[in-house]
């Protein structure tokens, strides 16, 4: 029986999927950091490893195919670069190496073509066309014309409670509520504090669920924040779409990252209208499964083996329970 293995590699944390051709999970195995720009090539090959050792558990029969989706694969310079990392202590036959958004996006559609928008941190985004051409956006924020995402998001915050504090802007519920997330008195508190780096990067990312509590309570600043982050998003997906040459195929477009998590429907909904305006036939979804089974998905159909329904309920029979998301992805 021939094997594959799947890799998922951020910034935070790595996991390999070891599946036969028939869709067993055979292995499953986790590491650290896997992005070279966050931790260095070094600590990203060590932890990549662990993963893919812990996944193997002492098999010693050769693995047909690795497909290792990785963060920091943004140029050429990147793949090449990964590419022989990968290759120098060979976890099996074939190395293939990806951008991680198309692991994302894999686990989250019923065929191998689609689009994925990702929100997280950060934002990144890609499609692949039925033909197996792959689109990446670069998603290296202002510099390559992306926004959005959870960090920017709170820096928007951040902004808009200034301005309602020095009166440029519009009163907010947004105030109190970080406020008081923080434990502190007052808005020049919170400018002294962050000027001064006594807010930590995850302190502030952990604003955000903020955001969709004080939109769900009526907010107008709060409302008019999500809908930016929504109609952004349907906008990245229509360009996708378009770039892709898919206006007539209605490919699934999948929502993934924990923004897209937040609370009331709010943001889904802006994000559907802004994609059905243009391409009413789309069907909008978030992820099954955790990206790592993506990349096992993508290794299977890398060997030329169609992926049916008997593999994938016998993969859903052996897969690990943390790496299901939900039951049901369309929304």
């Amino acid at each position: 029986m021939r094997m594959v293995l799947g890799i998922d590699g951020g910034a935070s944390k790595t996991h390999a999927l070891l599946l036969g051709e028939d869709g067993a999970v055979l292995g499953f195995g986790k590491g650290g950091c896997a992005n070279h720009q966050s931790c260095g090539l070094a600590e990203a090959e060590a932890e990549i490893e662990k993963a893919v050792q812990e996944a193997l558990n002492g098999r010693t029969a050769p693995i047909d195919l690795a497909c290792y989706c990785l963060a920091g694969a943004d140029f050429p310079s990147d793949y090449t670069m990964l590419q022989n990392a990968m290759e120098k202590n060979p976890a099996a036959r074939r190395i293939v190496v990806k951008n991680d958004t198309m692991a994302a996006m894999r686990a989250g559609l019923s065929r191998p073509w689609g689009v994925v928008v990702i929100c997280g941190s950060g934002f990144n985004s890609a499609a692949r066309t039925p033909e197996g051409k792959e689109i990446v956006m670069p998603g290296l924020g202002a510099m390559s014309g992306d926004w959005g995402g959870g960090y920017a998001l709170a820096e928007e915050m951040i902004r808009l409670i200034m301005r309602a504090w020095d009166t440029r802007g519009a009163p907010t519920l947004l105030t109190e509520a970080v406020l008081d997330h923080f434990d502190l008195r007052s808005v020049e508190e919170l400018l002294y504090r962050l000027y001064h780096d006594k807010i930590d990067h995850q302190k502030v990312m952990s604003m955000v669920p903020l955001l969709f509590e004080t939109a769900e309570k009526g907010d107008q600043v709060a409302i008019d924040l999500v809908k930016r982050m929504g109609v952004e998003t349907g906008v990245t997906a229509r360009s996708l779409i378009r770039r892709g040459g898919m206006e007539a195929l209605n490919p699934e477009v999948v929502l993934g990252g924990s923004v897209y998590k937040g609370q009331g429907s709010l943001l889904i909904d802006t994000v559907k209208a802004e994609i059905h305006t243009h391409y009413p036939g789309v069907m909008v979804k978030q992820p099954k499964y955790e990206p790592v089974v993506g990349a096992a998905l993508l290794a299977l159909e890398a060997l030329g083996i169609t992926i049916g329904q008997a593999a994938i309920k016998k993969m859903e029979s052996t897969l690990p329970k943390g790496l299901f998301i939900r039951d049901s992805i369309s929304i």
